[in-house]
């Protein structure tokens, strides 16, 4: 069983059921057949949000829901504190004045990134494991941080 990491947007495709969420769910598939999917608790506070903001119907909110009894939902507050100090790399590392993974230096300029895709990169990062999206906030981590898995 593989562990992946999914974006807030794989969610929201996924529950829509769009060409991309289609998409998404062929490549974690194709990736395992029986995989463990795991969010950030970010990312169920950002479904949240975006429920209320889309006005999202019963049906809708009840997919998203049966959804979320299969997903594993990773907490900030790790006892092992890993994921806290993955933030701070991963934040420092985007701003151009951190070192990845492996202690190199930055090679380009800074890339800024919401606060929110920082805690869904940590949680990747902190794991170990891949994370699949479908936009490029997280470019700039793919082989750094975190191996990037993005669906079109």
């Amino acid at each position: 069983m593989r562990n992946l990491v999914i974006d807030t947007c794989v969610l929201i495709h996924i529950v829509r059921y769009t060409v991309t969420g289609k998409n998404c769910l062929d490549t974690i598939s194709k990736l395992d057949e029986e995989p463990n999917i795991i969010i950030s608790v970010v990312t169920k506070a950002e479904m949240e949000s975006f429920v209320l903001q889309n006005q999202w119907g019963a049906k809708k909110i009840e997919k998203l829901e049966k959804l979320l009894e299969n997903i594993t939902v990773i907490d900030i507050n790790q006892s092992d504190n890993a994921l806290l100090s993955q933030y701070s790399q991963v934040d420092s590392f985007s701003k151009g004045k951190g070192v990845d993974k492996k202690g190199n230096k930055l090679g380009g300029s800074a890339r800024k990134m919401g606060k929110n895709d920082l805690w869904i990169a940590a949680t990747a990062s902190a794991l170990d494991i891949s994370l699949i999206t479908t936009d490029g906030d997280f470019d700039h981590l793919n082989q750094t941080f975190i191996d990037v898995i993005k669906v079109k």
